[in-house]
């Protein structure tokens, strides 16, 4: 069977493009290798109680993810205005993240001399090297104490990484520009108002997986549990795709699977693929938890390695949103192992959760035991974007020009935000209806 596109992989990503691919007239089918899709994206829905086990948000800074929202008629729910409220657990306390310059200055989080450094920020000498970690681009620009307590955590909230590992280039591609635009990180602030992210933080009613039900409904051809094994390229030009389930022909390929899939699916097509096997995926453990309400407020707390927790942090899930959490409860999705303390996955799952019940405790010693739990284990999370991807990247950029109808666009290329894999399904699928083939 011929289709104009095949979509390999139905997360997010490939859900997207599926989705536009159809409603665009492409004759599209979507293969993905589990029993279900969504990809990392899943809601836990038990009586009362709603979490994330995945992403627990999205940040929505672009206009495909505003378009995909309007063209599916999904139903947002915006986070509560406390959402604002975020902190950093420092000295058994939780000490909120300053958000205006002069909260900065009068914050305990980091010392005077630290603070001073912010001046001799405006002189920072540009870095020796092309490529270098998140870690050391913070130290230049801003000090030790500051990548302690500022830049490590949110490594962790963002990429479950470790700044010593990641690549600045890679990983935060926005503050790399503006460092060769404008030397220092306070220059860009001052000529552009802002470093930080713009977009507004929503979910939607039932929760992500809400998103993700529509999308696959809406996803006319489709095949779980249909494992792709391999690509090859015809003598007219074209592609078969062989799967457990068949094999097929096509005039475009578009890969959505984690970065080991795809070297396997595509080692004999580009040998040099392969290199994809060296992209690092953490595992990650998320403690869905709720407890006689203490009263929390805010979006929740992150944890330096320097404080001793086990855990990388928590989000208040019944502050965030009220609707799912019992009143007289609070809810909390917590975070633990990642890149700096992947250890903590080998206990069992039982252990895992005592220790999240146990670190929480020490944040909030009021809490009573727990009225749910449950535990989701992500054996790999989130792709690394370490010192050395730019190998990775041109081996990316040599396969592109070889195979231009394959498209790889993969949470471990351009960006692993839901924002940035909805933004890249739908920019794929109007590229490829353009092409016209």
């Amino acid at each position: 069977m011929t289709f104009d596109v095949i979509v390999i992989g139905g997360g997010i990503t490939g859900l997207t493009t599926a989705f536009y691919l159809n409603l665009y007239g492409k004759k599209t089918l979507l293969l993905e290798a589990s029993d279900r899709l969504g990809g990392n994206i899943k809601t836990l829905k038990k009586g009362s109680y709603l979490f994330e086990e995945g992403p627990q948000t999205i940040l929505a800074n672009n206009e495909a993810v505003w378009k995909l929202i309007e063209d599916l008629k999904v139903e947002v729910e915006k986070t509560s205005p406390s959402s604002e409220k975020r902190y950093i657990y420092k000295n058994g306390k939780l000490i909120p993240i300053p958000l205006k310059p002069w909260e900065f200055f009068r914050t305990p989080l980091i010392g005077l001399k630290s603070k001073l450094l912010l001046f001799k920020e405006l002189f920072v000498k540009p870095p020796p090297k092309e490529d270098e970690s998140v870690a050391n681009f913070a130290r230049r620009h801003f000090g030790e104490e500051f990548l302690r307590y500022f830049v490590q955590p949110f490594v962790s909230g963002i990429y479950a990484g470790d700044a010593e590992r990641l690549s600045v280039r890679y990983a935060f591609p926005k503050l790399w520009e503006m460092e060769q635009r404008y030397g220092s990180l306070l220059k860009a602030f001052l000529k552009e108002k802002r470093v930080a992210p713009k977009g507004e933080l929503i979910s939607f009613k039932g929760g992500l997986s809400s998103l993700t039900e529509v999308l696959a409904l809406k996803s006319s051809e489709k095949q779980l549990n249909c494992k792709v094994l391999s690509i090859e390229r015809t003598q007219m030009g074209t592609y078969k795709v062989l799967s457990k389930c068949g094999s097929y022909e096509t005039k475009n390929v578009v890969l959505t699977v984690p970065a080991d899939q795809t070297a396997e699916i595509l080692k004999k097509l580009f040998p040099p693929i392969e290199v994809l096997n060296e992209i690092i995926y953490p595992p990650l453990a998320v403690a869905s938890l709720s407890f006689p309400k203490v009263g929390v407020d805010g979006f929740g707390f992150l944890v330096p390695k320097e404080e001793g927790l086990k855990i990388l942090g928590a989000i208040f899930v019944s502050s965030l949103f009220p609707n799912r959490c019992p009143g007289e409860e609070d809810c909390f999705s917590v975070f633990l192992c990642g890149e700096t303390q992947k250890d903590i996955c080998n206990l069992s799952e039982d252990e895992i959760l005592k220790t999240a019940v146990g670190e929480l405790k020490k944040v909030f010693p009021k809490l009573g035991e727990p009225k749910f739990q449950r535990l989701r284990l992500w054996k790999r999370s989130i792709p690394q974007y370490t010192v050395g991807y730019g190998k990775i990247y041109q081996t990316l950029e040599e396969f592109k020009k070889r195979y231009p109808g394959v498209e790889i666009i993969s949470n471990f290329v351009g960006g692993s935000s839901l924002a940035k894999c909805i933004e890249k399904g739908y920019q794929t699928a109007k590229k490829l209806v353009e092409k016209g083939n």
